[in-house]
Order: structure tokens, then C-alpha cells, then sequence
């Protein structure tokens, strides 16, 4: 996780970085701290380590592991200073609130670069695509930091902006929120130069209550100081955002632009005379390009810029990857809202495709009162497709299974709860030339299934 961060440019000690977070120092050291971190198994040399306590786990747990790798201080609660003093022999830095000690040094550190621009970005489903291209327009502009991977939390954010430095000119962040009150504490910290609003779904549904709160929560981006605020045309509630925001949010819109489908090639896209290819698969990702070309444009790209920086341009692992051998692999699985996976079941159902098509669904979480009539929405969707074969996991898709039955699904339809057996039934039919989508949340790890898709494919070579 250190290669991105450049902390170490400060040359801090214990002692002097201690001020920046409010910490009293119990130990001093000399040893100059080399990275920030919060999961003690990314501690190395010169690490500083913030003892969070999460749902789970608590850092403090790990501090005797974190010591023996070498960090340079550990980050405790007050409480618990005198235990850790005896726990580790590296400097001890005691605080109120170790979260809010990680937000008080992210927030200092950034105010060491006044010069950067920075972009935030929010919304349901998105985030990380328009992220990956807008990064890749600003790098045309200038030395640009960005989110690395989903860092994108109260907990992301502040490690993802130590990767700024002195020559960085642009910083593109994720700000994703899954409570009320998350995003007030992340414009607290970071205070954008620019937002973008991708879309509001009900995602987290079952934290935030309703999803005009929603996008109230998501609106509070647009803070009071911000230079300008960017949404997509499409994205609902567009008024309560605005009235939020207290300001006129520039759209933008799929139609800004003239794209000619490739299937699961992507897209090839003219802009302003300018044509590039992007290998971004279904209408939704397309619309998350047409939103960074839109900050770009505004940040002073020029149209053979963008074009130039976007050749080629795939999204991240997990964001309707295409992995090709003797079977095809859509691997949606980074996670999954009922938005995004009526819109990629929709999709490909409208793709061309001699194989079969199969899809591989699991439950989409914190969705609260509206899960089971979200599974259901989701059965319609797959009831009304082309896929020939629906193989649904996790207790939340039962209904999913139930309601598909209700509509005369012709393909078949396979579920369970235990995800060795679902292995099975999909390895039990699998043939070459097949068309795989896995779609499910985040926390079920549905991209585990791709090695042994794979390795059992009719054409693997071991």
C-alpha cells in the first residue's frame, strides 16, 4: 500500500507529526515515518499505525505484530496508552479518537499543498470508473494522485490523499458513504475543488432510511466552497440535490457524445471530432466516460487530449471486466445495486452471442425494507432476458428463485445458500463458448468463482 503514498517526503518522527493530529507523544523515536496505515498486516518499516476499532476488528489487537514489523509510532486511544506503552517498545501516540486523529492528519497534510485541484466523486455506482478516466485526463494536464483501488471511505479517503506531494497538480478521489453523516466528515477532511454526482440508487438503503436521504447525504459534496459541481442527466432526484447543494449543478449526459457499440469490445466514441476506443462494457460505464470528459473539458483538456488519454481505457477488475478464453467472463462483481445489475442483465441480453448465455447472481446487501422487492425486480429482469441458464446464491436471492419460478422462466434456474455447491451446478453444464455474468455485492466475493471457471473451461491448459 506504500508505493502510493508520499508521507515520506515530510520526514515526520513521532514527535513532530504528533502536533498535526493533536496526539500526546508518550515515546519519542527518531525513526522517520515511511507510510500510513490502518490494517496491520500492510505495516512495514517506518509505518505509522492507526489502532482503529472497526465492527470486527480492533487494531489495538495488533499492535505487537505492527512493532515487530517495524512501525515508526502507533496511534492508540488515550485510554489505552499506558497497555500499549508496555505492548511495543516504537513511539506511542496518544488521542481522543484515533479516526478522528486520522482525519486531523490527512486534513493537515493536505493544507501543505493549496495549489492541488481536487475532484471529488460520489454516487451510488460509478465512482471508480469515472475516477480511473478522469485520472487519466488530468495526467495529460499535470502530475495527478488518485484513489488507489476502493480506498473511498471515512477510513479510504485519508490514506488515499497521501499520495499527494509537492508536484502533484490534480487529486481525483472517491468519496463513497454508506451512513448519514459520512460525507460531512469527508468534505471535512478533502473540501473539493470540484464534485461529481454519478447517480443515486438505493444502495445502503437499509443504513440511511429512504433515498430522497439518500441523496441528500450524497448532495452534501456540493459544499459551500466548491468552484463547480458536476451530475449526470439521468441521475434521480436531481432537485433535492440541487436544493441541497444551495447551487445549478452542470449535467452531463451519454448523449454529449456519438458512440458506436462494440459489444464486449466497448465502445468506439467521437468527441469533438475526435474518435478512441474504450473497452467499458454496457451503456452504464459509458455514461461514467461521458462524465470525466465532461470535468476534463472543464479543467482545460482539449478534445485530441481526452481522445489521446482514453485509447484504450478499460475499467478496474470487478466493473464489467471482460476475461475471454473457451468460456467469456463478465466479472461485475465488485458490487452491486439493483440500478446496475438491471442494467447490465439488460445489456447483454441484447448482445448478439452463439454460446449459451448464463448469469450468476448473488445478493445485492443493505438494501433493508425494499430487498425482497428488489430480488423480485431483478427476477423480472432475468425472466424477460436471454440468459439460458440463472444460477442464484445467498439467502436474499431465494426470492429471486421463487419469483422467476412464478413467471415461467424457461431457462434454468439453479439455487443455493453454500457456495462449494454452486460450483458445482455451474461447472455441471458449463461448454465452450459460453457467456458468463457474475454480478453480486461486494461482500460475497463472487469473483471467486473466475480461476475455476477457467481452469474447468473445455480449452484450459494447465
Amino acid at each position: 500500500m506504500s508505493d502510493y503514498q508520499h508521507i515520506d517526503t515530510c520526514r515526520f518522527t513521532a514527535s513532530s507529526i504528533a502536533p498535526l493530529m493533536k496526539a500526546d507523544c508518550l515515546k519519542s523515536g527518531g525513526t522517520s515515518i515511511a507510510n500510513v496505515q490502518i490494517d496491520s498486516r500492510q505495516c512495514t518499516e517506518g509505518s505509522l499505525f492507526f489502532a482503529l476499532k472497526g465492527e470486527k476488528n480492533d487494531g489495538f489487537a495488533y499492535l505487537s505484530d505492527v512493532a515487530k514489523a517495524g512501525a515508526a509510532a502507533v496511534v492508540v486511544p488515550k485510554s489505552r496508552a499506558q497497555e500499549a506503552s508496555k505492548l511495543v517498545s516504537c513511539p506511542v501516540l496518544a488521542v481522543d479518537d484515533v479516526l478522528t486523529a486520522l482525519h486531523d492528519l490527512a486534513r493537515r497534510y493536505m493544507q501543505r499543498f493549496p495549489s492541488i485541484k481536487t475532484i471529488g466523486i460520489t454516487g451510488s455506482c460509478g465512482k471508480s470508473t469515472t475516477k480511473e478516466a478522469l485520472s487519466r485526463i488530468t495526467a495529460v494536464l499535470g502530475s495527478t494522485a488518485k484513489t488507489p483501488g476502493n480506498l473511498n471511505s471515512e477510513y479510504g479517503l485519508p490514506l488515499s490523499m497521501f499520495g499527494l506531494h509537492a508536484g502533484t497538480r490534480y487529486g481525483v478521489f472517491e468519496m463513497g458513504i454508506d451512513h448519514v453523516g459520512e460525507m460531512d466528515r469527508m468534505v471535512g477532511i478533502l473540501k473539493p475543488s470540484i464534485a461529481l454526482l454519478t447517480n443515486v440508487g438505493i444502495s445502503h438503503l437499509e443504513k440511511m432510511g429512504s433515498q430522497k436521504i439518500i441523496a441528500e447525504q450524497k448532495a452534501r459534496i456540493f459544499h459551500t466552497g466548491i468552484e463547480t459541481g458536476f451530475v449526470s442527466s439521468s441521475c434521480k432526484h436531481i432537485d433535492v440535490i440541487e436544493r441541497v447543494a444551495g447551487r445549478h449543478l452542470v449535467r452531463y449526459d451519454s448523449k454529449d457524445i456519438s458512440a458506436i457499440d462494440l459489444g464486449l469490445d466497448g465502445w468506439m466514441i467521437t468527441y469533438e471530432g475526435h474518435s478512441f476506443h474504450v473497452k467499458s462494457v454496457g451503456r452504464h460505464l459509458l455514461e461514467d466516460v461521458v462524465g470525466a470528459i465532461s470535468v476534463g473539458r472543464y479543467l482545460g483538456a482539449k478534445a485530441g487530449d481526452i481522445a489521446e488519454a482514453l485509447e484504450g481505457f478499460e475499467p478496474m477488475h470487478g466493473r464489467s471486466f471482460v476475461h475471454r478464453s473457451d468460456v467469456t467472463i463478465i466479472d461485475d462483481s465488485y458490487n452491486a445495486s439493483l440500478d446496475s445489475t438491471n442494467s447490465i442483465l439488460t445489456y447483454l441480453s441484447g448482445l448478439s452471442w452463439k454460446g449459451a448465455k448464463k448469469v450468476v447472481l448473488g445478493p445485492m446487501k443493505e438494501l433493508g425494507a425494499l430487498s425482497n422487492h428488489a430480488h423480485r425486480m431483478v427476477a423480472r429482469t432475468v425472466a424477460s432476458s436471454t440468459f439460458n441458464q440463472t444460477y442464484l446464491y445467498g439467502a436474499e436471492m431465494e426470492e429471486a428463485s421463487l419469483e422467476l419460478k412464478k413467471l415461467g422462466y424457461r431457462g434454468l434456474v439453479s439455487y443455493t445458500r453454500d457456495f462449494e455447491e454452486l460450483e458445482g451446478m455451474v461447472h455441471k453444464h458449463m461448454q465452450g463458448g459460453d457467456l458468463f455474468l457474475l454480478k453480486a455485492s461486494r461482500s460475497v466475493a463472487m469473483e471467486r468463482l473466475i480461476p475455476s471457471l477457467q481452469r474447468r473451461s473445455p480449452g484450459y491448459a494447465s
